[in-house]
């Protein structure tokens, strides 16, 4: 079976590096995988049908689209990889999703509320992890005195709003324990037409270090090590439909680390996380608080988050596992996908 993936060509975009992933973890199994990115390459492609199935990248970049692929519907199979909930109100994203043979998504939540969007049969699968960057580093080579809490997104400035959902929680900590603030990924006005919102956070957070976005090269080389040397990360995410598709790509980089993890109470949070095992979830303020404290004053428990995270991963998330489920997601559909 001859196979195209086509990716978006914006290599910072952080599901641009997750299907690099998937497709050198299906070359590396000996599928015939062609990566496309550029454009007239992926019109070239369905103009001259030339293969046997196509794996999307969302359905927004040129070439992924319903006018593009409808006429292949019936003679190539078309799978989309639709990792978060945005565009679902939008008609041409519907008919898209419609005109494919499956749909891919990264946690059940998300995979219940598609089908109240389309009658394409849609799989939840996981996301492939990155072992040879993300080494596990012993709890025992942290050694920060204040404690560091930390917190990351690619866009750092469009989660401005899930930051300061827990503001309180982190300035009275920091009153109490002198604990430093690093938040990584901020742009500073240079990609997507976003504002630099730095100026406005520190305003809550005086006390934090603002860490610049870097592409992924120079992210593995300069930021992961920073990242890993930090003491509690912390993922609060707003309860909102466009939160609803995370995959948890990130939060598993970061158990991958060993470091110890509070996170929000949304879908596939709770599908990574068992609360008090391997991370804490954490609903409303003060028990974002309490959490915080409790991981702030017990080193040990800090220590048995780090081990029982970096467990979890090296297990049901072990490279192999996270292959097999996208493949087995695909195979029960399109059988002839070997």
């Amino acid at each position: 079976m001859n196979i195209k993936f086509f990716l978006s060509d914006n290599d910072l975009a952080p599901t641009t590096i997750s299907g690099k992933l998937y497709a050198n973890a299906l070359i590396k199994r000996g599928y015939d995988i062609e990566v496309v990115q550029k454009s007239n390459r992926k019109l070239d492609i369905l103009n001259k049908l030339s293969c046997n199935m196509i794996l999307f990248q969302k359905t927004f970049d040129k070439g992924h689209s319903y006018n593009e692929v409808r006429h292949l519907k019936g003679k190539v199979h078309l799978v989309y990889i639709d990792d978060d909930f945005l565009g679902m109100n939008d008609k041409n994203h519907i008919n898209t999703l419609n005109v494919a043979d499956l749909i891919l998504v990264g946690n059940k939540q998300h995979e219940a509320l598609m089908h109240k969007y389309t009658k394409t049969p849609v799989e939840t699968i996981t996301s492939i992890n990155d072992f040879e960057n993300y080494r596990y580093i012993p709890f025992e080579t942290r050694n920060n005195n204040p404690l560091i809490i930390s917190w990351q997104q690619s866009l750092a400035d469009v989660y401005i709003s899930d930051l300061l959902s827990i503001k309180y929680p982190l300035i009275n900590l920091h009153k109490e324990y002198g604990i430093r603030l690093q938040l990584y990924g901020w742009h500073e006005g240079k990609h997507y037409g976003k504002p630099d919102n730095r100026r406005f956070v520190s305003k809550y957070f005086p006390f934090a270090e603002f860490i610049s976005f870097m592409p992924y090269d120079s992210y593995i080389k300069h930021i992961v090590p920073k990242i890993a040397m930090t003491d509690i990360f912390i993922v609060p995410y707003l309860d909102i439909p466009d939160r609803y598709g995370k995959a948890g790509f990130g939060l598993k980089r970061i158990m991958m680390l060993g470091v110890p993890v509070i996170v929000s109470d949304i879908g596939i949070h709770k599908e990574i996380i068992q609360d008090g095992v391997n991370g804490y979830i954490a609903t409303t303020a003060d028990e974002w608080y309490q959490k915080l404290k409790e991981l702030i004053t017990q080193s040990e428990l800090r220590k048995k988050f780090s081990l029982t995270s970096r467990n979890l991963i090296d297990t049901k998330y072990s490279y192999d596992n996270c292959v097999n489920i996208f493949i087995d997601a695909i195979k029960k559909y399109i059988p002839d996908f070997k």
